[in-house]
């Protein structure tokens, strides 16, 4: 059960959705939203400033950086503020956090102690990604180890989810958030399996079977086959899905530095949320 949302936020328009995403569910789930801000220290560190300062006039250096330091500050306190005016407008409670450190392994620090981190799929210069995602992101999302939500760029109401199942440890773990997500917010469920072989995708489909019934939730299983990467997209876009849930493949000891192809496929270039496990 989701009870402790956390909600990372930069600013940028990608956020805002996250936190519309996190407000949404702390609201049907009756959960807190930890809204969490971190200033960037590998900003304040880049070699960039060192030229900046010294093009400026500034000495010492430590001078210029504290000036910036305190505008980071300030921004990221109204960035919180901003978040926490939009928890208030929804009537949910919050939590705000104003950190500094490295992105990943400040968010990864409050990770531990809520159900669900929900993030943007792109941040503050998202307008030069283009297909690719943000690198915070892209680094959360191998570094996280609960379930993690990438939010899309625009809000849409979670009515339909769709499960991707494959029979692996990661898929089963998918398979067990998206059954209590999908209980716990009275959704129906879908579970899609892409295998080429008719007989393994029958066999994997009674497993599904076997596990969610007894949860006494809406469920229905799809074999397809075709590129796994490319049919979940599909789904996911076409089949009138509004968020797809996910286990991350891959050796324990090697997802934190490369998501399966697939998984990576997916967040990169979906326009719905998708939630990622670990096993």
């Amino acid at each position: 059960m989701i009870k402790h949302i956390l909600v990372a936020v930069d600013g940028s328009s990608n956020s805002d959705t996250a936190m519309r995403y996190g407000t949404y569910l702390a609201k049907k789930l009756n959960a807190t939203v930890h809204i969490q801000h971190v200033i960037d220290v590998i900003f304040l560190e880049n070699p960039f400033l060192h030229d900046l300062s010294g093009a400026m006039g500034f000495e010492p250096f430590m001078n210029f950086s504290g000036k910036v330091s305190d505008i980071l500050r300030q921004r990221g306190n109204q960035i919180l503020a901003d978040a926490e005016k939009t928890c208030k407008q929804a009537g949910v409670e919050c939590k705000a956090y104003l950190d500094t450190g490295i992105v990943t392994k400040e968010v990864c620090e409050r990770e531990k102690l809520v159900d669900i981190v929900i993030i943007g799929q792109k941040g503050i210069n998202s307008q030069f990604d283009r297909k690719i995602l943000g690198s915070t992101t892209e680094g959360l999302t191998r570094r996280v180890t609960k379930p993690l939500f990438v939010s899309s760029e625009q809000f849409t109401e979670i009515k339909r989810v769709l499960l991707a199942y494959d029979d692996s440890d990661g898929a089963k773990k998918a398979m067990e958030f998206a059954v209590s997500f999908c209980k716990d917010l009275n959704l129906p469920l879908s579970s899609i399996t892409v295998n080429k072989d008719e007989k393994t995708a029958y066999a994997i489909m009674n497993n599904v079977k076997s596990y969610i019934e007894p949860y006494k939730i809406t469920f229905d299983t799809i074999t397809k086959t075709g590129s796994t990467e490319k049919v979940l997209k599909t789904m996911l876009e076409e089949g009138g899905y509004d968020i797809l849930i996910m286990g991350a493949h891959g050796h324990s000891r090697i997802v934190e530095l490369v998501l399966g192809s697939t998984t990576e496929y997916v967040i990169r270039n979906t326009k719905k949320p998708v939630i990622v496990t670990k096993g």
